[in-house]
Order: C-alpha cells, then sequence, then structure tokens
C-alpha cells in the first residue's frame, strides 16, 4: 500500500496531506505570508496523527508552478530536503492542475448532474502587474482531467481572448480579478485554491504508473522569469 505526502504552498493557501494505511490525515490554512511558519508543522501534525515516520514514505507529491514565487520557493525547499534525505521520488504537478482537480472535488454533486458529459474549467491566478497564470483543462464524464493548452502566462486582454476561444464552463481560482465586476461563488467564475489532498490523490495515480522521478530532476516553473521575481523583491526591499 502506498504512503504518500502532499505539500502545496504555491497561493495564498498553504496544505498538507497524507495517506497512510489507506487512511489521509490532512491539513489546510489560508494565512497569507505564514507558509513559512506552517509547511513544517503541518507535515508533522499529519505524521504524528496518523502514527506514521518519515521513513514510511514511498513519494511525495508536490506542486512546482505557476504561483507564487515566494510560496513555490517555500515549499519546494521542504520537499528538496525530505526526498533527498529519504531518497525517495516526487510526483511534480501544475499547480492550475491541481486547483482544477480540487474544483472538481468540490463541485462533485454538480459534475455527477452532468455524467456523461465533457466539461472545460479554465484555472487563472493573478500573476500581477496586470498579468495572470492561465490553464484550460477538458474534464470528462468519469472526472479524468486532461490539458488543452499549456500553462500560460497572459496579458488581461490575452486571458480574456482564451475565454473567449475556450468557453470554460467555470472560471476558476482568482478569476474575479480578471472579471471585478462578477460575484464570486456564481455559476461562472469560483474562487478555489489548490488543496493538498487533491495533489495527493494525483500523486498516488502518477507514483503507481511509474511517473514519479527523482527531485533533481524536478525545476520549478514560474511561467514569469526570476529576474522578475528579484526586480520584484528589490522593489520591496527600497
Amino acid at each position: 500500500m502506498t504512503t504518500a505526502l502532499a505539500i502545496e504552498t504555491s497561493t495564498t493557501a498553504c496544505s498538507v496531506a497524507l495517506l497512510y494505511q489507506g487512511k489521509m490525515t490532512r491539513r489546510y490554512s489560508e494565512e497569507p505570508r505564514s507558509h513559512t511558519r506552517l509547511v513544517m508543522s503541518m507535515v508533522d501534525e499529519v505524521l504524528s496523527e496518523a502514527g506514521a515516520k518519515l521513513t514510511a514514505l514511498d513519494v511525495i507529491g508536490t506542486t512546482i508552478g505557476p504561483g507564487s514565487f515566494t510560496g513555490l520557493r517555500i515549499g519546494f525547499a521542504v520537499v528538496q530536503g525530505l526526498a533527498f534525505g529519504l531518497d525517495i521520488p516526487v510526483l511534480p504537478m501544475s499547480t492550475l492542475h491541481v486547483m482544477t482537480a480540487s474544483y472538481c472535488r468540490l463541485a462533485r454533486a454538480a459534475l455527477n448532474r452532468e455524467s456523461g458529459s465533457t466539461r472545460i474549467i479554465m484555472p487563472i491566478i493573478d500573476a500581477r502587474m496586470n498579468e495572470f497564470n492561465c490553464g484550460c483543462y477538458e474534464v470528462n464524464g468519469l472526472g479524468f482531467i486532461s490539458p488543452l493548452i499549456k500553462d500560460q502566462l497572459l496579458s488581461r486582454s490575452d486571458a480574456l481572448a482564451l475565454v473567449e476561444a475556450h468557453k470554460p464552463g467555470v472560471i476558476v481560482g482568482e478569476g474575479h480579478i480578471l472579471f471585478p465586476d462578477e460575484a464570486v461563488g456564481t455559476e461562472g467564475v469560483v474562487a478555489v485554491y489548490p488543496d493538498a489532498q487533491d495533489l495527493l490523490h494525483l500523486a498516488i495515480e502518477g507514483f503507481q504508473s511509474g511517473m514519479a522521478v527523482p527531485v533533481s530532476t524536478v525545476d520549478l516553473v514560474y511561467l514569469r522569469g526570476t529576474d522578475a521575481w528579484q526586480k520584484r523583491k528589490r522593489l520591496r526591499d527600497a
């Protein structure tokens, strides 16, 4: 039986989930700028609650972006330390893919009513500077999620054009920033953050399919280059 840990820190939310002896244990919090303080305590808490040791882990699931530069680095540093120390592989996933999976879990009842049909879901993360990290995923009647495009960093006008081109059934994540006049929680725009419990399921599926890789081969996906992050950091420090 696979024992897996998932760590998700790429957005405002911070979450950790563990599968041990067939039971999931999880922690989730939406506390901006608190990931450094929260993530390791969450790891310790889920292990303690489950009665598991780190040495029992077979794989670690991690989001690699896009998302917050700082958040991604915090979570991935923890994943690197654990994976190297335990000599176990990781399963890297797109933040936007996990966000789509989180929405599908939360909206399962509505999706079940559309059983047999496919639905297009567009996850969006505000990248600041009037730009947006955008994905577009198709969810079939069995709940299988597949990307229709590569994750992209787009200007507001290009993001709106992408919405018009694909006509998603729902926009999830921070779509309310792209559509400020739309009410969050309506059918078309739903505020959802990626959750480690959904990353956990994807990581287990990937591990059992032989898709896990050494952590040394994994790079974070910022979409916007690290030079922009350094520039923003200098501006904040000025």
